[in-house]
């Protein structure tokens, strides 16, 4: 079958180098030199205005509670899980839902310890936040926990 034959080489293919990427560290002592300033400073206004957003399209979302980063490239975001159904148990849950549900895809945090939090990256265009914090709000509305 399929498996057999590919396996091998998309398991390769997967994972992921550990160690140095000897051209990037080659390349950034130029990087840093040769970025002007304001690339800087409109990267974190950028980033301020994207969290700006997000915080306040979620916390009308009784489901969720949002912390604004302190200077991350993503937010992270609370799963009330006793607030919503018996289906989502957990971030894992939510997360999977929700992708198949909305199309919208945080990483849950459980993965790095934090469980029943997703994390939200805040470098997509406005727009595209906007709209991905509109089906999470519809999404933790139809599957909160009935009184």
């Amino acid at each position: 079958g399929i498996n057999a034959e590919y396996g091998g080489g998309l398991v390769k293919l997967c994972q992921v180098i550990i160690g140095a990427n000897t051209l990037i560290q080659a390349a950034i002592p130029r990087i840093l030199s040769d970025t002007p300033p304001e690339f800087y400073s409109s990267t974190l206004t950028r980033l301020k205005n994207a969290a700006d957003i997000v915080y306040t399209e979620l916390k009308g979302v009784p489901q969720l509670k949002a912390y604004m980063p302190q200077g991350a490239m993503y937010m992270m975001v609370q799963i009330k899980v006793d607030q919503m159904g018996d289906e989502i148990s957990d971030d894992m849950k939510f997360v999977e839902t929700l992708i198949t549900e909305e199309s919208v895809f945080p990483l849950p945090a459980g993965i790095f310890g934090i469980p029943n939090f997703v994390r939200l990256v805040l470098t997509v265009p406005e727009d595209v936040l906007r709209e991905a914090c509109r089906r999470m709000a519809h999404f933790c509305d139809r599957h909160k926990r009935k009184l």
